[in-house]
């Protein structure tokens, strides 16, 4: 029998409540500019970069087109995790330990008016509303429609406080509400893939040998909750990290990577792809259906550690090494991520070198390395943070030690500008229009 998941909405916790309803242009806590629907409008922008500063509550907005800060706004706590709302326009800061997410409107968005797309560009603004619950970790997103936040709970308090999942859209952030969410009956360290009407999530088999999640639960929604459709058969031990690109979503297992394929609008297919080596992260890109890379860990302190890389196929089901140009023994990965075509990965290992690849259908070659990158690399958290602009050919990198944003472009492969900062940055997102 299929479980009925019920579920409140999270309230916000101000005693705040909206005024009206939001109007079709605009959103947000300000006024919305007035609706004009008789002309397309395009801004050319790169966008706004929010960094948040080591050891504060500051949040900054960078300007990219002029190069200044726009705004500073204060978070509730320090140590905020950053990540982009579904159509790009907000600012999504988990603060994990306060139990606590915050929201700031970027200022820079575009809206579909039916008969043409309008683009915004107005101040940045701190969000009123805030979204509580226990210990908010990992975030999946469904570029351009909703993203999913699993709170892991806390087992170590009593009474437990079990995780739960919270849908949030750019519309329903506007408004101050989720759109839609459940509640499990434990506590765990998982995630929720939202695809359409359907969530990928978590459960833990009694028998595990750690704490972490076994297998995969597929749910259906139901308007603004969720019903427990079924839990896949493929085991996945030590499962850590997840990723969906088309009709496949791939997730990191103990000996190798889950493959999920989405056969239908509530169906699914799984299967698992062998690696030599534990699988922690999974990445991809919007534009890259159904290719992901892995990422993992070869060995254990206090003998070297070294990172690795497998591209993941989801058509062929297949696992492939990727071989990086003077990558040795005891090299570890700082940051990684694509430029906005999603045809391009870039890794910063942990002596400041920058390997490029470039992907052709299922294979990675290196395209080039830029040896110190970050001349000096800091010896300890938080490392140098990169971020992607989806308007430009260009991606940043925040160098801690010398207090400075590395503009890099990405179409000559060459470092176009170094930004001296005023503070020492720890984690950085591109918020903005993707052209």
């Amino acid at each position: 029998m299929k479980q009925k998941i019920k579920f409140q909405p999270v309230k916000t916790l101000l005693a705040l409540s909206l005024a009206s309803l939001l109007s079709a242009c605009g959103g947000g806590d300000s006024a919305a500019p007035e609706k004009k629907d008789d002309a397309a409008v395009t801004i050319d922008t790169a966008g706004r970069l929010a960094i948040a500063e080591k050891d504060s509550k500051n949040l900054i907005l960078r300007d990219l087109d002029n190069h200044v800060t726009e705004a500073t706004h204060q978070l509730d706590n320090a140590g905020a995790s950053l990540y982009p709302s579904p159509n790009g326009r907000y600012v999504v800061a988990t603060q994990r330990a306060q139990d606590l997410v915050q929201f700031v409107d970027g200022g820079v968005w575009q809206e579909d008016h039916v008969n043409h797309l309008h683009d915004y560009k107005l101040g940045s603004k701190l969000m009123s509303w805030k979204l509580a619950g226990s210990r908010p970790t990992h975030y999946d997103v469904q570029v351009g429609k909703q993203a999913a936040i699993f709170f892991d709970g806390d087992s170590t308090v009593t009474p437990i406080k079990n995780s739960s999942v919270r849908l949030i859209t750019d519309a329903s952030i506007a408004s101050g509400a989720v759109a839609a969410g459940f509640d499990l009956n434990f506590s765990i360290h998982g995630f929720a893939e939202p695809i359409d009407n359907k969530i990928l999530s978590v459960s833990r088999a009694a028998d595990a040998s750690d704490t972490l999640p076994t297998h995969v639960q597929l749910y259906q929604r139901n308007g603004n909750t969720y019903t427990s459709d079924r839990q896949l058969a493929t085991r996945c031990n030590g499962m850590h990290g997840s990723f969906t690109a088309g009709k496949f979503t791939a997730v990191g297992c103990m000996d190798g990577v889950m493959l999920i394929e989405h056969t239908g609008p509530n169906t699914v297919a799984d299967k698992k792809i062998p690696t030599p080596i534990r699988i922690g992260t999974l990445m991809g890109h919007v534009k890259a259906p159904e290719q992901f890379i892995a990422i993992g860990s070869e060995g254990a302190a206090p003998a070297p550690v070294t990172t690795r890389f497998y591209s993941i196929a989801g058509t062929n089901a297949s696992a492939t090494a990727i071989t990086i140009a003077g990558w040795e023994n005891g090299t570890v990965q700082r940051a990684s991520g694509f430029d906005r075509s999603g045809n391009r990965f870039y890794i910063l290992d942990s002596k400041g070198n920058l390997s490029i690849l470039q992907r052709q259908g299922t294979t990675w070659s290196n395209v080039s390395r830029i040896v110190g990158l970050i001349p000096s690399m800091p010896a300890a958290a938080p490392w140098p943070a990169i971020s992607a602009n989806g308007a430009k050919d260009e991606i940043y990198f925040t160098d801690p030690v010398a207090r400075q944003l590395i503009h890099f472009n990405t179409a000559s492969a060459s470092v176009s500008a170094r930004r001296d900062l005023s503070f020492v940055p720890a984690t950085a997102l591109w918020v903005g229009i993707s052209r």
